[in-house]
């Protein structure tokens, strides 16, 4: 064979031996049903928290209510026998109007009366006879008038003194002896101290856990014009119009048990907040809260058998600095995903990885 020949015959063997070695190209080799790699997420495992979960604020102390009273009739102010920071009692006298033209007109009125109820008794005893009927119902419709004409004189009359309608605390005089007052003008403003309180303003994540567990809390309050004195406190009015400002709560507390005689309106309060029951309490960095729960908050629990990730709901306390207290809903020794929460779904496969 000549050398051309012998050339040619190389190509083509060498052809064939490299299309055997050549893959199908008709053949899909692509594997259509690979799962996405797992997300990489920073874990931690739940454990008992020793630490104190206490939080402190500031209060003022107020009355129960403050208000301002005012005679319901003019006339000239003749006695006001409290003064400004007086303590007294339900019912007592603390001012009192010139009397005599109100005596006069119930001493008119019960005049009147008399005379219109003698009339209706002689129109009553000839009722008999067809003539007197008029003359009756006259009578009866004159001492209905009369009647309430003399509750009215004497209604003026009672309301010539303001009494005390709560035990009180004298905040101000507002109107001197002898002076002439007209109906609805202010002369004394009145403290109800049947019960005190002390008022603080919780920001609006407190607030929430506050108010949806407000049993769950011990509160107490001391007070730095009173060193000795510290008192349990109850929740008794919750604002839920935040301040626009600072976006906080109103929280008004009552001071529990008998007063102090000592403590005054306006007063500063330290309040502290602890729960009631630190036995096994955890918590977890705020970070590993999921918010957009439909059930609440929750949190990402991790298998390690299956290297998957499941929700939980869970309850909340008290938020400590970075970290909030988890109520309800975790065991110590559950694995949870410290942070990314919103990169997951149901059952999602993830791989341990560092914070």
């Amino acid at each position: 064979m000549t050398p051309p020949l012998r050339q040619f015959a190389l190509l083509v063997l060498l052809s064939f031996l490299l299309a055997g070695c050549m893959p199908d190209a008709s053949a899909d080799t692509s594997d259509t049903s690979a799962k996405p790699a797992p997300l990489v997420v920073p874990l931690i495992t739940v454990a008992t928290d020793t630490t104190t979960s206490s939080r402190s604020f500031i209060g003022r102390v107020r009355p129960r209510s403050t208000v301002d009273l005012a005679f319901q009739v003019d006339g000239q102010l003749i006695e006001r026998p409290v003064s400004e920071g007086d303590r007294i009692d339900t019912g007592a006298l603390i001012a009192r109007l010139d009397p005599v033209s109100y005596e006069l007109a119930v001493a008119r009125a019960e005049a009147v009366n008399a005379q219109v109820l003698a009339e209706y008794e002689r129109a009553n005893t000839l009722v008999d006879r067809v003539s007197t009927r008029a003359r009756l119902d006259t009578a009866e419709a004159e001492r209905a008038q009369a009647q309430i004409a003399l509750a009215e004189a004497r209604r003026a009359l009672d309301q010539t003194q303001i009494t005390a309608p709560f035990p009180a605390l004298v905040a101000r005089t507002l109107v001197e002896e002898y002076a002439n007052v007209t109906t609805a003008v202010p002369v004394l403003r009145l403290q109800d101290i049947s019960e005190m309180q002390v008022v603080i303003s919780l920001p609006e994540h407190i607030a929430a856990v506050a108010r949806s567990t407000a049993d769950a809390f011990t509160v107490t309050a001391s007070f730095p014009a009173l060193p000795d004195l510290n008192a349990p406190l109850e929740l008794r009015d919750f604002v839920t119009e935040a301040d626009p400002v600072a976006q906080t709560y109103d929280v008004s507390l009552a001071i529990a048990g008998p007063l102090d005689p000592r403590l005054l309106p306006g007063m500063t309060a330290n309040v502290r907040i602890a729960p009631k029951d630190e036995t096994g309490r955890m918590t977890l960095p705020t970070g590993a809260i999921d918010t957009t729960g439909p059930d609440g908050p929750r949190v990402w629990v991790y298998d390690p058998n299956t290297s998957t990730v499941h929700s939980r709901t869970v309850t909340l306390g008290l938020p400590q600095g970075g970290s909030v207290v988890i109520a309800q809903g975790l065991n110590v020794g559950d694995v949870i995903v410290a942070a990314g929460w919103w990169q997951l779904t149901e059952g999602a496969s993830v791989r341990p990885g560092n914070l």
